[in-house]
């Protein structure tokens, strides 16, 4: 996983991670409704893709 130093350094690096996580699963573009991309996990699934 790749995390970007100037974004962990400005909103601490757990922020980061998840909020590229999140951005990662926006590119993805799987979930459309109304124009709108929507990102949803299962509590496990976030953990193991974040297990740390």
């Amino acid at each position: 996983m790749m995390v970007i130093p100037a974004l962990a350094k400005k909103i601490g690096l757990n922020e980061a991670i998840v909020l590229q996580q999140i951005h990662y699963w926006l590119t993805k573009e799987l979930h459309m409704i109304e124009g709108r991309r929507w990102v949803y996990n299962t509590y496990r699934e976030w953990h193991d893709q974040l297990p740390f």
